[in-house]
């Protein structure tokens, strides 16, 4: 009945079910009293209103909700035009901290996300005509590869907005395309909401990485310009991030790029990791990828024993996490600012850190020098951090 993987101990049931349907009518919120011990009732409690009786039960309370129709999505507590929020595509249909309808969701537990590419029939290969592609003018981005451009996808039953990632027309060299292939192929593997998802591949007059939009563009960018982001909004936001994190090291994916410029804005509310150029999968018996070189590496964002043992995991990660953590709560500064990078490696060696950005709550500061310490084996991993950021983006969010 339910898709529940994994999970071997009653306390894990009910983790999994507090964070996501899976299955049941919606998720669990507070536990229920026992009252005089009687354990008869042991399903899942429901509204008076509902035809399954009293709001009494072991598991929880559940919150408001209605049965999707088929082929629909599932909307949450209410009407969309009840918010004058435009920017966030799944805090409008959900209960909210300080009613009696519960805490507030992500998107993963309502099925209000729902990816425009995820359509089976669209996809079922990897290869994006270039007569369903029309690209606009005007660059998303820029790198040594070449640019990234807006662009409309004409799938079979709908056009979608896309980023289209065009080789430079260097004669495509040899070694960026083939660079640019396994970026391709690896995106191409990951199925996750915080992760941008790669659509396909097109072969034309250049080589293109057709990917789903993020309209907002990088977190940091977005950060300077819009100084008014709440606590909790920005908690919203890296916690995304810390989920997306979380998969690629259940799925042994190490990113190495992992930075605030490389976090991509759907709305105000709705981050996704992005730029997996220099990312590694790494095997079943392997915990980490060494390099066989320094490259041009972004040294701010990189833990010690990358520069000085070319090791990198998720270890490593977690550590470029931190650093983007400070970003965030910093609203888009550069770390280390006015530092060369062996000052860094300095500094970090001798056992000195960043200090705290302006109004960053302690909390959260705490968990970047988490991040921060220095022995890998000693630094705690996304299984450890996800959780942390879930608890005090529910905790403020009352």
């Amino acid at each position: 009945m339910f898709n529940c993987p994994r999970i071997s101990k009653i306390f894990q049931l009910v983790e999994h079910y507090s964070y996501k349907p899976d299955g049941l009518l919606c998720v669990l919120t507070q536990p229920c009293s026992r009252g005089d011990g009687d354990f008869g009732n042991i399903a899942p409690s429901l509204p008076q209103d509902h035809p399954g009786g009293a709001a009494s039960g072991f598991f929880s309370r559940l919150k408001n909700y209605s049965v999707p129709i088929p082929g629909r999505k599932k909307i949450w507590g209410g009407s969309r035009n009840n918010t004058t929020d435009n920017l966030n595509p799944y805090e409008a249909n959900i209960p909210h901290y300080g009613s009696s309808k519960g805490p507030e969701a992500m998107p993963m537990d309502t099925e209000v996300y729902e990816s425009p590419y995820a359509d089976p029939d669209e996809l079922r290969n990897s290869v994006v005509l270039r007569e369903h592609l029309i690209l606009e003018d005007g660059e998303l981005g820029s790198g040594n590869f070449g640019t990234v451009l807006k662009g409309t996808y004409k799938m079979k039953k709908a056009q979608k907005q896309v980023a289209v990632k065009i080789l430079k027309n260097s004669d495509n060299d040899g070694a960026m395309r083939d660079e640019m292939l396994r970026e391709a192929n690896l995106m191409q593997q990951l199925d996750n909401p915080y992760i941008v998802r790669m659509i396909g591949i097109c072969e034309s007059e250049n080589l293109m990485l057709v990917m789903e939009l993020a309209d907002l563009g990088p977190l940091n960018k977005f950060l300077q310009k819009n100084r008014y982001l709440s606590v909790k909004n920005i908690t919203e936001l890296v916690h995304q991030v810390s989920m997306g994190m979380k998969y690629l090291e259940e799925n042994n994916f190490v990113h190495r790029d992992l930075a605030a410029r490389n976090v991509l804005l759907v709305t105000q509310h709705y981050a996704k990791i992005s730029d997996f150029g220099l990312s590694k999968a790494l095997t079943e018996e392997e915990n980490y990828y060494k390099s066989k070189g320094h490259g041009k590496w972004p040294v701010k964002w990189y833990a010690p024993e990358c520069m000085n043992y070319l090791k990198f995991s998720s270890k490593s990660d977690v550590w470029s996490f931190g650093v983007l953590m400070w970003e965030a709560f910093s609203l888009g500064q550069k770390p280390y600012k006015g530092m060369k990078g062996n000052e860094v490696m300095q500094m970090i060696d001798s056992g000195r850190r960043m200090e705290p950005p302006a109004n960053c709550p302690d909390e959260m500061y705490d968990l970047m020098k988490k991040c921060w310490i220095f022995k890998f084996e000693e630094r705690p991993g996304f299984a450890v951090v996800e959780p942390r950021l879930r608890d005090f983006y529910y905790d403020i969010a009352q």
